[in-house]
C-alpha cells in the first residue's frame, strides 16, 4: 500500500503537493482542476515497469507532456512513494531534469525495500556490490532490478497499479481474446477477463451487484462470435423465454457499473486500483451501490477515487475514507486534505460531503497568474 504519494510539476501539478493515503481515497476537484494527474502520475510509474522509461514517456505523449510547463528552464519531474509491502517500509523515488523542452534525463532514482535499497544519482550508482544494473541517462535501474529477490515485490507493486477510465463503447463491442492482465484502462479486454473467470469466482457478485442496479439482469455469460468473444445479460421475463441480449444493446450507465465493479472484483486482486469519476453516466441510485463495493475493495487493494458527484460523496464515511481537496492555480494544481472544520460539520452530522461541494466548501481557492 502506498502510505505516501509526493509529486512536484508532474503534468499540472504544482510544486510539492503531499498527500499521506489510506485504503480508501477520494480526490474532489472541479472539472479541470487536475485530479486526475495525481492518478496519471501512478499509471506513469506503471508503464516505466513495465515498457521503461523511454516508452512510458512515449506512451505519455512525450516528455513535454509530462512535466508541466514553464516560461524559462524546464521544471524537473519528481514522484515519490512511501509504501507498505509485506508489513516492510518500502520507498520509490525518481526525479527527471532536461536542458530543453525536448529532452529528459534521470537526475535521481531511490528504492527501497526493508532497509535493501540503492540511489542512482546523475548516472552513479550506490547500491549492494551484487546489484550492478546497466543504466543510462534515460533508463531506470528498477526496470532491470525487478527480479532481485529484495526489491521484486517494489517492481510488482508499481507494475500492477491500474487506473480505470471505462469506456461504454470499449465494453459494448465483440473484443478479441487479449490474454494480458490486469483488465485494461477503458476496458479493452473486459470480455476477456469475464471469459478467464468461472462462475463459482467474483463474476457472482457482479451479478449480485447488477441486479441490485437494473432489477432485471440476472446473469451475465460470453459467447462466441467468429473469432470474437461477445458479453451477453440475461434479463428476467417470460419464463418460456431466454431473454439474452448482447452488450451493445445495454445502456452506457450499466455497462460503465459492469466495468467499474469488474476493476474492483478482478482476480488476482491490484495492489493499487485508481477510478476516474465513477459516477459518469451512471444513475444516481446506483451510486450507493458502487461505493459499497469500493469499500469492500479496499479490504484487498488501496482504492483511489476522483469525483465531483454531491451524490457519490453523501454516502462517504469520514471513519472509512480519507477526502482530499484538489484545485488549481498559477502555480499548478494543489491538493491537501478534508479542512478540520468541514470534518468536523460532517462528522456531527450537521452537513454532508455532498451540501458541501454545494456550498462551494469543498475547493481551494488558489490563485490565478501567469504561467511559470
Amino acid at each position: 500500500m502506498i502510505t505516501r504519494l509526493r509529486l512536484t510539476n508532474f503534468r499540472s501539478v504544482g510544486r510539492d503537493v503531499d498527500l499521506a493515503l489510506g485504503s480508501l481515497n477520494v480526490l474532489v476537484g472541479r472539472n479541470g482542476s487536475g485530479k486526475s494527474n495525481v492518478l496519471r502520475a501512478l499509471t506513469f510509474l506503471r508503464d516505466a515497469m513495465r515498457l521503461g522509461l523511454p516508452g512510458a514517456v512515449t506512451h505519455a505523449n512525450g516528455i513535454d507532456a509530462v512535466r508541466r510547463h514553464s516560461k524559462g528552464h524546464p521544471h524537473n519531474v519528481r514522484i515519490a512513494l512511501d509504501l507498505q509491502i509485506d508489513d516492510q517500509p518500502a520507498a520509490y523515488e525518481i526525479e527527471l531534469t532536461g536542458d530543453s523542452v525536448q529532452e529528459y534525463r534521470v537526475k535521481l532514482e531511490r528504492a527501497s525495500v526493508g532497509g535493501v535499497g540503492f540511489e542512482v544519482r546523475d548516472g552513479e550508482f550506490t547500491g549492494p556490490e551484487n546489484l550492478r544494473p546497466n543504466v543510462d541517462a534515460q533508463s531506470l535501474a528498477l526496470t532491470s532490478l525487478g527480479g532481485d529477490l529484495r526489491l521484486r515485490r517494489l517492481w510488482e507493486t508499481l507494475a500492477n497499479t491500474a487506473v480505470y477510465t471505462i469506456n461504454p463503447s470499449e465494453l459494448r463491442k465483440p473484443q478479441k481474446f487479449i490474454s494480458e492482465t490486469p483488465m485494461l484502462s477503458e476496458g479493452e479486454n473486459w470480455v476477456s477477463v469475464l471469459h478467464t473467470q468461472s462462475g463459482a469466482g467474483w463474476k457472482r457478485d457482479l451479478v449480485a451487484a447488477l441486479t441490485k442496479l437494473t432489477g432485471d439482469i440476472d446473469d451475465l455469460k460470453v459467447t462466441k462470435a467468429a473469432s470474437f468473444l461477445v458479453a451477453e445479460f440475461h434479463h428476467v421475463g417470460d419464463s418460456k423465454s431466454k431473454r439474452w441480449f448482447p452488450a451493445e444493446r445495454e445502456s452506457d450507465g450499466t455497462l460503465r457499473v459492469a466495468g467499474i465493479l469488474t476493476a474492483l472484483l478482478q482476480e488476482p486482486s491490484l495492489p493499487v486500483i485508481g477510478i476516474e469519476e465513477p459516477e459518469q453516466t451512471v444513475h444516481p441510485g446506483a451510486l450507493p451501490i458502487l461505493y459499497d463495493h469500493l469499500l469492500e475493495a479496499s479490504t484487498r487493494s488501496q482504492v483511489v477515487v476522483t469525483t465531483h458527484s454531491p451524490i457519490l460523496l453523501n454516502y462517504i464515511n469520514l471513519d472509512q475514507c480519507r477526502v482530499f481537496i484538489v484545485g488549481r492555480g498559477e502555480h499548478g494544481t494543489q491538493a491537501q486534505p478534508l479542512a478540520e472544520p468541514q470534518r468536523k460539520s460532517v462528522a456531527n452530522d450537521l452537513l454532508s460531503l455532498g451540501d458541501l461541494m454545494l456550498a462551494g466548501e469543498l475547493q481551494l481557492e488558489l490563485p490565478w497568474g501567469e504561467p511559470e
